[in-house]
């Protein structure tokens, strides 16, 4: 650890963070990181439960002169999405995420994702609740689990024990925003059949890779212009499927997770041996396009051809293209009431073509259940015509605007006390957990707050220091402004 890491660390907030960092915490194995919450809580003689979805709910008395005051609940999750650049070795389940400070940013060099997505909200609820200068009402404070998987932490937990009459959740991204509410959303899955048959013979077999995407949040950073790595290489099969080149496919492979948009994606290309040379050319082309289409976005980005061994067996592409670039993908409509917002969006995640079967895996998100309802019933109508089926599952409800809200008057006024400035105020194109603990409790008022960060869910998040500073501060303050 270097001098300046140590010298970070004397201040709570990143001391904590940085003992997250060392525990395994990916979504619906966080077993360990809920223990050792547990256990601290316990040290610091805290009241706490950890109920049977791994939540932890931790109660702390309000400060002398506060004991009047509403009580006031503090909202994370514990785990981290995990994904990892190419060729970089690390076991999200043992390995600890080694970060590194660059100016006034915390990043992991690239190698994986940080995990402030939403440990520093985890970090600053700790800070709080251990503060012994922070005048403050009651507090109760929810971390939650499998909140970058299926909600199903927010969704098992027991609403009816919280007295909290404010709620401040700490999954936010932006110093200079108060987030008023959230969109809805669910995880779709499409599957299909893809007979399969032997490589004809004479042909050969290369590996197409699209790569150097950004990649990105699939809701907060959908609108950014990053590209989806399956789309890309779709469309490369298309320009050989134009160009009257012979091809089938073996196994195929885009992004690796529905909630992150795809940084990479490969398909192994079967094809006559004579036609190698037309076959490269043709993904020439394409990577001068696309570079060009994606000329700041995807600075990076390559379409590469390797030598691979013919595959065991290889698929009619027609099928495996038109489901690719039929599939809704991408922003689907703007809200209509805030200049700049996405209100309707689908992200395919998840491409695989395995032997016999082709599977799309989607994230849906909307702050309208009958838009995001249709999006589901235009993939169903996709399957249909594919032969194949869908199913849904893991929804999540919208966390509505108040037009009216105290909370956020106090919180207004807080920050106005602090920076001498008005914040913004917003919904997000993203779930978060207030939506569950607002369905269960609709008397409780909410926003959430959180310091800059970029690039969730891939390797180039990055966590700023004075901004992580800065909200922290506000938090307090608003704390403290509660009588």
């Amino acid at each position: 650890m270097t001098a300046e890491q140590e010298t970070l660390l004397q201040e709570p907030v990143f001391r904590y963070f940085h003992q997250l960092c060392q525990i395994p915490r990916p979504s619906l194995r966080e077993g360990q990181i809920s223990d050792y919450l547990l256990h601290w809580a316990q040290d610091n003689g805290l009241d706490v439960k950890q109920d049977a979805a791994k939540n932890i709910f931790i109660r702390k008395p309000a400060s002398p002169g506060y004991e009047a005051a509403p009580c006031v609940m503090l909202q994370a999750h514990m785990d981290m999405v995990c994904e990892k650049a190419p060729h970089v070795e690390h076991d999200f389940d043992r390995d600890p995420i080694q970060w590194q400070i660059e100016g006034d940013r915390i990043t992991t060099g690239g190698r994986t994702t940080l995990g402030a997505d939403d440990g520093i909200g985890v970090a600053f609820a700790m800070a709080a609740l251990t503060d012994p200068k922070l005048a403050h009402p009651q507090l109760e404070v929810l971390f939650t689990t499998a909140e970058e998987e299926d909600f199903s932490g927010s969704c098992g937990f027991d609403v009816s024990q919280v007295r909290a009459s404010y709620l401040i959740n700490l999954d936010h991204a932006d110093e200079k925003q108060i987030l008023c509410g959230s969109c809805g959303g669910q995880a779709v899955e499409l599957t299909a059949p893809a007979p399969a048959a032997p490589v004809p013979a004479g042909w050969t077999a290369r590996t197409l890779t699209v790569s150097g995407l950004h990649g990105g949040h699939s809701g907060e950073d959908i609108h950014r212009g990053h590209g989806n790595a399956t789309t890309l290489l779709m469309r490369t099969l298309l320009a050989l499927e134009e160009q009257g080149i012979p091809f089938r496919l073996g196994p195929v492979s885009g992004g690796s997770f529905r909630l992150a948009i795809p940084r990479d994606a490969h398909a192994v290309v079967c094809f006559p041996a004579d036609q190698e040379r037309a076959v490269e050319q043709a993904v020439q082309e394409q990577e001068a396009v696309m570079r060009r289409e994606f000329s700041i976005t995807g600075a990076q980005l390559r379409l590469t051809l390797a030598q691979a061994p013919a595959p065991g067996w290889c698929a009619e592409a027609g099928p495996v293209i038109t489901a690719a670039l039929l599939a809704p993908d991408g922003i689907y409509q703007m809200n209509e009431a805030l200049l700049g917002l996405v209100d309707s969006s689908d992200n395919m995640g998840e491409f695989y073509l395995e032997e016999g079967q082709l599977r799309l895996v989607f994230e849906i998100r909307s702050a309208q259940a009958s838009v995001g309802n249709y999006l589901y019933q235009r993939i169903c109508r996709l399957a249909k015509v594919l032969g194949g089926q869908c199913v849904t599952d893991k929804a999540y409800p919208s966390w509505e605007f108040r037009a009216e809200s105290s909370f956020r008057d106090i919180a207004d006024q807080a920050y106005r006390e602090l920076f001498g400035q008005e914040p913004e105020h917003l919904t997000v194109h993203a779930g978060l957990e207030v939506g569950f603990l607002t369905e269960g409790k609709p008397d409780i008022d909410a926003i959430a707050i959180g310091p800059n960060c970029w690039n969730f869910h891939s390797p180039s998040e990055m966590l700023q220091i004075s901004s992580a500073r800065k909200v922290y501060q506000l938090m307090c303050h608003i704390l403290s402004a509660i009588h």
